[in-house]
């Protein structure tokens, strides 16, 4: 809880620019089809996102265009009275146009998928390798000042 206050009081500082992009991968998806939905478990991580997400002052969701992605960010965006919008998985440089000019002064959610969050986040200026196992849907990233020259990277778990 302590680490939601400290978040909380670091996002909610005056600035000109983005203060926050918060990235979290889909929640627990069905184990076939092309393009799948999420499971009933799936749903109620999306809504606990949702609750945790409640008072992080976001301003803009913005997933994937599949259907996990949508649905996760949807569920968020309802229970936060936001919109939701889509962008094509592997467009990360349309999606880091869409933060620099279209959310410039937003708090963002950014709902990605394993492959794509590493990737966002190593151009936001994250300088460590990571990945993301297949299995985990608990992880929270959060890049404060990222259009910064110091930007400051937090990863928090799902309790």
């Amino acid at each position: 809880m302590f680490l939601v206050a400290l978040l909380l009081a670091l996002t909610g500082l005056p600035a000109a620019a983005q203060d926050a992009v918060y990235l979290i991968r889909h929640a627990e998806k069905e184990l076939s089809g092309a393009d799948p939905a999420l499971t009933p478990e799936g749903r109620q991580r999306a809504l606990a996102w949702a609750e945790m997400l409640r008072h992080a002052g976001l301003d803009a969701i913005i997933t994937s265009d599949a259907l996990r992605t949508r649905q996760t960010g949807g569920i968020i965006a309802d229970a936060l009275g936001l919109e939701a919008s889509a962008l094509p998985r592997e467009d990360i440089a349309g999606l880091l146009d869409v933060l620099e000019f279209d959310h410039e002064a937003d708090t963002v959610l950014i709902v990605g998928h394993a492959e794509t969050i590493p990737r966002i986040l190593a151009k936001l200026g994250l300088s460590e390798d990571m990945s993301i196992d297949q299995s985990a849907f608990a992880n929270l990233f959060v890049v404060l000042r990222p259009a910064s020259d110091d930007p400051v990277h937090l990863h928090l778990q799902m309790p």
